[in-house]
């Protein structure tokens, strides 16, 4: 059994048995019931991963996470960024041998990440995701420099990382502006309340899991 980052220990227990540390096995039957349905079918081939066009700027590749996730490794699965980087191309779910839905296992720990940030640690990938959701569920739109602004401040950076990323991301912004690739002010749809609503089915069938 590998754990990528070396973060698992065998360890005695009370009863002086050998234990693992770190691990929590109930933690795969969450994921599961959160929309992972049938991540116990994968057979670590890879083809994942083989394909995965964001994979060079994940911590963990697909196929681990779907690895770590079988073995209960908790804390690990929900400060990675690896799930909040998956595009949602469905690219691995269609070529995946046996089936599984690899997506939505990244959308339901996602969707965990979310729920306990306040135990797991709120990750970029985290105050990126919320932020984004925050804004388009008041707007009904994406309007980027509020994106920005608001992932950065929602971080575990200290002030000062993040004002001088903000000032290190300052120039690209302005080119964006420049090329009228952002709005300068944000817009409000005239259907919010439809994307609102949208938002609120989600929420319910969530809590109903």
């Amino acid at each position: 059994m590998i754990d990528p980052s070396g973060g698992i220990k065998l360890v005695e227990d009370s009863h002086n048995k050998a234990a693992i540390k770190g691990l929590d096995p109930e933690f795969k039957f969450e994921v599961i019931q959160a929309g992972g349905e049938g991540l116990s079918a994968c057979y670590q081939c890879g083809t994942c991963t083989g394909g995965c066009p964001s994979v060079e700027d994940m911590d963990y590749t697909p196929r681990q996470i779907i690895r770590m996730v079988a073995f209960g490794m908790r804390e690990k699965v929900l400060n990675a960024t690896t799930p909040f980087i998956c595009a949602s191309c469905y690219l691995c779910q269609m070529r995946c041998p046996r089936d599984v839905k690899i997506t939505d296992v990244m959308a339901a720990i996602k969707s965990i990440s979310i729920k306990y940030s306040n135990s797991s640690g709120n990750t970029k990938g985290q105050a990126f995701y919320t932020s984004f959701n925050e804004i388009v569920y008041n707007l009904g739109r994406l309007f980027e420099p509020m994106l920005m602004l608001k992932a950065t401040f929602r971080s575990k950076e200290s002030f000062g990382n993040k004002i001088k990323y903000l000032i290190k991301s300052a120039p690209l912004g302005i080119e964006f502006i420049k090329h009228r690739k952002f709005p300068l002010k944000p817009q409000k749809v005239e259907s919010i309340e439809e994307v609102r609503k949208i938002y609120e089915n989600v929420r319910r069938m969530e809590a109903e899991k």
